[in-house]
């Protein structure tokens, strides 16, 4: 799924920059008199869909890759963005051990001993 992320990022991404450059170079598309006040227009519920059918193919396909990455986000690790890991300010580290025969150098302190091979005291 992450891979499908990157893939649908990306797609959001390039569409955002071909409709622009395409609009600016060989249209005569002005983004802020439609598409922007159609978006704009989603988060104050005040819906104006005829704005966006109105747009050109590149900006109706770039508004939709990322309804299409909104829907794929809770299938992927992306859903994490919505846990708060708070937790993690008071979780022990993790310890790993060594199941290896050589040890190395250093002192080992205590806690640190061997998986297997604890002393009793």
């Amino acid at each position: 799924m992450d891979k499908l992320t990157y893939i649908l990022l990306g797609a959001v991404f390039i569409l955002g920059m071909v409709a622009t450059v395409v609009a600016n170079m060989f249209g005569h598309y002005d983004y802020r008199t439609g598409v922007s006040i159609w978006f704009r227009g989603i988060f104050r519920l005040d819906l104006h869909p005829d704005l966006m059918a109105q747009a050109p193919i590149g900006f109706q396909l770039h508004a939709l890759a990322p309804f299409l990455l909104f829907a794929l986000w809770p299938f992927t690790r992306l859903v994490h963005a919505f846990s708060a890991p708070i937790g993690y300010l008071w979780r022990p580290y993790v310890v790993y051990r060594s199941k290896d025969d050589k040890l190395g150098n250093r002192a080992q302190g205590p806690g640190w001993e061997r998986a297997g091979h604890r002393t009793r005291g």
